[in-house]
C-alpha cells in the first residue's frame, strides 16, 4: 500500500462497538486498503489506552489476533483488561502508517449531562448520570410539580 493512501485513510475515523464474545468488525475500507482478508494472523500491541493492530510478523512472544469472517476481529484479553475495556464498549479506529489504531470512545458510563466517570449509573436503558446529576434532575422534576399544583 502507498504512502498517499495511508494519508488518506489517516484522517477517516471509524466507530464500532464490542459486542458479545468480545467482538468488533474492523471496517471493510480499512481491510480493503491494508490487503487484509478472512483468517489475516494480526500482532494486536497495547501502546498507552489504545490497541495498535499490525501484520503479524512471527517474533516470539507476539500478541496474536485473526480476522474472522466479516471483519470480525476478538479482542485478546490481556488487552482488554489492561485498557479495563467491556461488552458495548464504543471503539474509534484509525488507519494510521504504523497500524490500526483502537481506543475507546463515547464512554457509555460517562455521565451524560457533566462528562463524569465516577459514581455513574445507568438511569433509563442508554442514559447514563452521576449521582449529582440525578440529584439534580430529580429535584428540578420535584420543584416542577410542586409550583405547577
Amino acid at each position: 500500500m502507498g504512502v498517499a493512501a495511508d494519508n488518506q485513510l489517516s484522517e477517516r475515523q471509524y466507530v464500532r462497538t464490542i459486542t458479545t464474545g468480545w467482538r468488533f468488525t474492523l471496517p471493510a475500507q480499512i481491510r480493503k486498503a491494508r490487503g487484509w482478508n478472512e483468517g489475516e494472523v494480526l500482532t494486536a500491541e497495547l501502546a498507552g489506552d489504545s490497541l495498535v493492530l499490525s501484520e503479524a510478523d512471527g517474533e516470539p512472544g507476539e500478541l496474536k489476533c485473526y480476522l474472522g469472517s466479516g471483519g470480525k476481529i476478538v479482542i485478546p484479553a490481556g488487552i482488554r483488561e489492561a485498557l479495563e475495556w467491556s461488552l458495548g464498549e464504543r471503539l474509534a479506529i484509525k488507519n494510521e502508517a504504523h497500524g490500526v489504531v483502537l481506543r475507546a470512545c463515547c464512554r457509555r458510563d460517562r455521565c451524560r449531562s457533566c462528562g463524569k466517570l465516577h459514581n455513574v449509573s445507568e438511569v433509563i436503558d442508554n442514559l447514563f448520570l452521576c449521582a449529582e446529576c440525578w440529584n439534580r434532575y430529580v429535584e428540578t422534576v420535584i420543584m416542577a410539580k410542586g409550583h405547577g399544583a
